[in-house]
């Protein structure tokens, strides 16, 4: 679209090079002109700007893997995959559990990305509920459906935290 609004493409005869190719049963041409290339670039910001912080909590979570574990599993010969899945996956299962969590909750609460970068454009691909509930509430003044979304949003949350926590659970036995 940028390149036809300077006059340099046409976008009833894209270029054959874009048409001709593609991925998951659309051209490159269909994934770079559609709505979803707004979608995928918030997506892609926003897993830039938590990674960091789950990468942090993991890093703090593997340091606190008690090293007399692990030379006791290197004592009774368990090679390098034997000890992660007997001795670290258990001991990160609790940071697991809080990334995973702390996820799902982000993923629906994703707001001020959308306010900056869209909000909600192109044909409200890139509204999420968050963002539905401030625009309902504070752009179209109806304070009661704006609070309604919220507390909709709110339950889905809860929701999935506690299937997500029943799926997670541990076994004890």
């Amino acid at each position: 679209m940028v390149l036809a609004g300077l006059g340099l493409a046409d976008l009833d005869a894209p270029p054959g090079a874009l048409v001709d190719h593609g991925v998951l049963g659309l051209s490159w041409w269909e994934w770079l002109s559609g709505p979803s290339v707004a979608l995928c670039t918030i997506i892609m910001l926003v897993v830039w700007t938590t990674s960091g912080t789950y990468m942090l909590m993991f890093l703090a979570a593997l340091q606190d893997v008690p090293v007399a574990l692990e030379e006791a599993s290197l004592i009774d010969g368990a090679n390098r995959w034997q000890r992660f899945r007997a001795v670290t996956l258990p001991h990160l299962r609790p940071v697991l559990f809080l990334v995973l969590t702390l996820g799902l909750i982000s993923t629906w609460q994703v707001f001020d990305q959308v306010y900056v970068m869209s909000q909600g454009d192109p044909a409200k691909t890139t509204l999420t509920p968050a963002y539905l509930s401030y625009r309902t509430a504070f752009r179209n003044f109806d304070y009661g459906s704006g609070a309604a979304i919220s507390f909709v949003l709110f339950s889905i949350i809860v929701l999935l935290t506690v299937l997500q926590r029943w799926v997670l659970r541990g076994r004890r036995g």
